[in-house]
C-alpha cells in the first residue's frame, strides 16, 4: 500500500509542481515588465529591480495553487486511467478512498501553506513591495532632467534639450515660481544654462551649472538677469519623499482586515472592502482541497474509461474555474449584500463535505457512476 500511495504522490507532486512553476514564472515576467519603466527612468539597480519584485511570488504561487491542484490532478489520474494502473489498483482491491489518500495529504498541505502564506506573508510581502515602489517612484533621480521633456517636481519645472549620460546635460532649462511652503516670499526665476551636471554632495541632489543667465523679476516687476560662469542649484527641497502612505487592504494582516478601527469606523465601503479581503484569504486555499476532490469523484470514483478521458478533463476544468470564479465573486458582493460571504462559506463547507461522504463511503459509489453515466461522462 506504500509503494502505491508513494507512486501517486510522485506524479501528483510532478503534475502541480511543474504547472505551478511555469504560471508562477509566467506571471511573474508579466507583471515584471510593467516595472521596466521604473529601472529606465529612476535607475534602480538590478539587484534593487529583483528585490522588487521577487516579494510578488508569494501572491502569484497563491493566485495558481488551486487551479494547478485541479489541472494537475487531472493530468496525474487521466495518466493513471490511460495507461490501466488505476483499474490495476481497483482490479486489487484499493477503493477509491485509499487511491486518494496520497493526494489527500498534497491537498491538506497546500491549504494549510496557503492558509500561512496569506495570514503572515503574503501582507508583509505587499507591504514592503508598495514601499519600496513608492520610495522608487516619488525619489529624486536623473529621470527629473528628462531629455526633450518638461519635468515638473511641485513648483520646479526643468527641461533638457540633451543629455549625454546619466548625469550630464545640455541646454538646461529652469523655471521656479517660488511656491514653496518654506520660503513663501521666494520671487519666481529662469535660469538658462549651456551645461548642467547631477551631482549627490552629502546625501543632497545638487545640480551644478555652466556658462548661463539667471532672470527674476524685482519688486518693480523689472527683469533683472545675471551671466555665471558655474551655478550650483540645490534641488534637496524639491525631492523629499513622503514617507507616510495609505495602507491598501492587501498589504494588511488578517487582524487588521476584520478589526473595526478609527480609520474605518465611518468608511462602510472601506470596512466591507477589508472584510472580503479577510474572507478571500481565508476561504480560496480551501479550493485546492474541493479541487483535488473534485477530480477524484470523477476519474477515480467514476469507471475508468479511455475514450472519454478528455471529455471528462474538459468538464473538471470548467467545473473548477466555474466554481472558483464563483466563490470569488460571492466575496466581492459582500460589498453590497452582507449574506454572500456567509453563503460562500456554507457553499464550500457543502461541497467539501458533500465530496468526502461521497469518496468515503463506498455505498455512494455506483449511484454516482450512475449519474455520470446519465451524463454522458
Amino acid at each position: 500500500m506504500f509503494i502505491t500511495s508513494s507512486y501517486i504522490l510522485k506524479r501528483l507532486c510532478a503534475s502541480i509542481g511543474v504547472l505551478a512553476a511555469i504560471l508562477v514564472v509566467l506571471l511573474w515576467l508579466t507583471q515584471s515588465l510593467k516595472f521596466i519603466e521604473v529601472i529606465v527612468h529612476h535607475n534602480v539597480s538590478l539587484q534593487g529591480y529583483l528585490s522588487l519584485i521577487v516579494c510578488l511570488l508569494p501572491d502569484m504561487f497563491v493566485k495558481v495553487a488551486p487551479v494547478c491542484t485541479l489541472i494537475g490532478a487531472i493530468i496525474a489520474f487521466g495518466k493513471l486511467t490511460l495507461d490501466n494502473e488505476l483499474q490495476v489498483m481497483q482490479a486489487l482491491g484499493k477503493s477509491p478512498w485509499q487511491i486518494l489518500q496520497p493526494g489527500m495529504a498534497l491537498a491538506c498541505t497546500l491549504t494549510l501553506t496557503l492558509l500561512l502564506l496569506n495570514i503572515y506573508t503574503i501582507p508583509n510581502a505587499y507591504r514592503a513591495f508598495r514601499s519600496q515602489e513608492f520610495q522608487l517612484r516619488n525619489q529624486f533621480s536623473s529621470s527629473i532632467v528628462r531629455e526633450g521633456s518638461f519635468n515638473v517636481i511641485k513648483s520646479l519645472t526643468i527641461f533638457v534639450e540633451k543629455r549625454h549620460s546619466v548625469k550630464e546635460f545640455e541646454g538646461v532649462f529652469i523655471h521656479d515660481t517660488g511656491e514653496h511652503a518654506s520660503n513663501k516670499l521666494k520671487k519666481p526665476y529662469t535660469i538658462f544654462a549651456k551645461k548642467g551636471v547631477l551631482k549627490k554632495i552629502n546625501n543632497q541632489y545638487v545640480l551644478i551649472l555652466y556658462n548661463g543667465t539667471r532672470q527674476e523679476k524685482d519688486n518693480k516687476k523689472t527683469i533683472q538677469s545675471f551671466e555665471f560662469d558655474e551655478l550650483v542649484y540645490n534641488l534637496d527641497e524639491f525631492t523629499t519623499i513622503v514617507n507616510s502612505r495609505n495602507l491598501k487592504p492587501y498589504e494588511r494582516d488578517i487582524r487588521e482586515l476584520f478589526q473595526v478601527t478609527s480609520e474605518n469606523a465611518e468608511n462602510v465601503k472601506l470596512q466591507k472592502r477589508m472584510a472580503a479581503e479577510g474572507h478571500q484569504r481565508i476561504l480560496l486555499p480551501f479550493l485546492c482541497l474541493i479541487n483535488m476532490l473534485l477530480a477524484a469523484l470523477l476519474m477515480v470514483v467514476n469507471r475508468p474509461s479511455r475514450r472519454l478521458r478528455r471529455k471528462r478533463m474538459i468538464y473538471l476544468i470548467l467545473g473548477g474555474i466555474l466554481f472558483q470564479w464563483l466563490i470569488l465573486n460571492l466575496l466581492q458582493l459582500q460589498l453590497r449584500f452582507q449574506f454572500s460571504a456567509a453563503l460562500a462559506y456554507c457553499l464550500v463547507t457543502i461541497i467539501l463535505s458533500l465530496a468526502i461522504i461521497c469518496l468515503r463511503y463506498g455505498k455512494f459509489h455506483h449511484p454516482l457512476q450512475r449519474l455520470f453515466e446519465r451524463c454522458g461522462i
